[in-house]
């Protein structure tokens, strides 16, 4: 609703307007009275309405009056309407001059005002969305300004500007601070909880970024540094909760909210100095769950970044090839204990995990797999990852390793099974489809007799005979769980003719398939 100061010597005056008018169906309501321009011009300094409906002729200071000494005083959006009985051009013409586009007679009529308050409230609604506008343009570039003083970038495209943001930005706040927030889960959710924080925040900005990390810049008013620094900390507190709070209801484990402040700063000028301390605490967060941490108590802490720590992968390598599951996990956790130990950079793991991962799928695209299948289910896409705990990083290579093994397994039990291994691998995977022996053949590059001798030689039935009996297990399958009707049954088995179906399922099982579900049910 948009305020309204009504001010009017006489009271049947007052009265009439508050009866006669519709305030509230064109979103007004009134939010005070006065009866002299004295009065009003205190109600103005404090009430700050958006409308303004005048007499003009008062005692002590008239409607007029009243305008010129609220336009002095700087209430230049405030919107008034003169009302008067009298039709006097002077009048008229000052009104005009101090910014008075609307006009009510006495007695006020009913229809000439919901005229007026219907053009009224188009003017505010304009100016309000234009001021949005120059808000938000506003903000952006400060955005900007902050965004380039962070990254220490080049700032002359930004010319005059980023003096302007700078000076309006040093008259705001006496203390400045870059904060990292690292976000695992719902990071497009969570971004629109940090601004919704953000925008009860008298000097805050949420730098624009897609996904996470997110930064933050905030500054404190208090120019005693102890207090600024308590101020500092309990925004960064409140902004924790918040975003705990936000994913309260997920799985545990699932999301994870941690954030690096760095260190204070006394001029906007140098938050990159602040930046830089936040980004090198947000890598001593990756070794730890700890949900904030300041850079101004990480005491000079550093670290460690010796590549003859990356020597492990040879080991867990020739692991995957010839050891155990259990070798292969001990093995992974040893090295990653000894990384959290000697605090090695998160760099450093990721390097050392990415360099497993690649052997790994090398190895495995050797032995004739297919990368992109192993990669398929994994979890393991560190580049995507920067900032996961150390202990995620570990899991997550533990489960691609152990499937690595299990895969490059399975390629080398093929291998010494043969074509025939690879044959049934084949039909296994596919025997609801139509399948042929020349098909076949051609597919694995063998002559179709020699396939089907070789076949019938190691698994004792032929290549036609085991698809009929995967079948038929899926169909008994199906025959015991389903209500399904026999011939959809027999068409999701692969068998197009139900003739067909129904005479392999009696040369197989002995005895028809509705005998078979009905004795199944028993």
């Amino acid at each position: 609703m948009y305020k309204v100061l009504l001010v009017d010597d006489e009271p049947f005056a007052i009265e009439g307007l508050q009866l006669l008018i519709d305030w509230e169906k064109h979103g007004f309501e009134i939010n005070g009275v006065c009866a002299n321009g004295e009065d009003a011009v205190d109600a103005i300094s404090r009430e700050q309405p958006d409308l303004v409906v005048t007499d003009i002729r008062m005692p002590v200071m008239n409607g007029l009056e009243l305008i010129e000494e609220a336009r002095r005083l700087g209430h230049q959006s405030t919107l008034f309407v003169i009302t008067s009985g009298y039709s006097d051009f002077n009048y008229a013409r000052q009104a005009i001059r101090l910014g008075v586009s609307h006009y009510l007679t006495k007695p006020v009529i009913e229809s000439e005002a919901d005229d007026v308050l219907q053009r009224l409230r188009q003017e505010l609604m304009n100016r309000e969305a234009h001021d949005l506008m120059l808000h938000q343009a506003h903000i952006q570039r400060t955005k900007q300004a902050l965004l380039a003083m962070v990254t220490n970038q080049d700032q002359a495209e930004l010319g005059e500007e980023i003096d302007e943001v700078v000076h309006e930005l040093s008259a705001k706040a006496r203390k400045w601070v870059y904060l990292l927030v690292m976000i695992q889960g719902d990071g497009a959710s969570a971004k629109q909880v940090i601004e919704q924080f953000m925008e009860g925040e008298p000097c805050g900005y949420l730098l624009d970024a897609e996904w996470s990390p997110y930064g933050i810049v905030w500054g404190g008013s208090s120019e005693d540094f102890t207090e600024s620094d308590y101020d500092l900390r309990q925004f960064a507190e409140r902004l924790l909760n918040v975003l705990d709070q936000h994913f309260l209801d997920q799985p545990a484990g699932e999301s994870r909210v941690q954030i690096a402040v760095g260190c204070p700063v006394s001029q906007v000028q140098e938050l990159t100095v602040s930046y830089r301390a936040a980004a090198e605490a947000g890598r001593f967060l990756f070794f730890d769950d700890t949900p904030l941490l300041y850079a101004e108590d990480m005491n000079e802490q550093h670290l460690l970044f010796d590549p003859d720590t990356l020597r492990e992968a040879d080991l867990i390598m020739e692991l995957i090839e010839n050891g155990s599951g259990a070798e292969l996990s001990t093995s992974i956790w040893r090295a990653f204990n000894t990384f959290k130990d000697q605090m090695a950079a998160p760099e450093l793991v990721h390097i050392f995990a990415t360099q497993i991962m690649f052997r790994g799928l090398s190895l495995f695209k050797e032995l004739g797999g297919e990368p992109n299948a192993l990669m398929q289910d994994s979890a393991l896409h560190l580049h995507e990852r920067r900032y996961q705990n150390i202990e995620e990083t570990a899991r997550m290579l533990e489960a691609f390793c152990l499937k690595c093994q299990s895969e490059i397994g399975t390629l080398r039990e093929r291998r010494v099974g043969g074509t025939q291994a690879m044959v049934a691998e084949y039909v296994h995977n596919h025997y609801k489809e139509t399948i042929t022996i020349k098909e076949l053949a051609e597919r694995f590059y063998i002559h179709p007799v020699h396939l089907g001798q070789s076949f019938m030689r190691k698994y004792g039935k032929g290549v036609l005979d085991l698809v009929h009996d995967l079948r038929m297990e899926e169909a008994k399958q199906q025959l015991r769980e389903t209500d399904q009707a026999l011939y959809i049954i027999a068409e999701q088995v692969g068998y197009r003719s139900y003739q067909h179906f129904l005479k392999q399922f009696e040369k197989r099982v002995g005895m028809k398939p509705a005998e078979y579900r009905l004795q199944s049910t028993l």
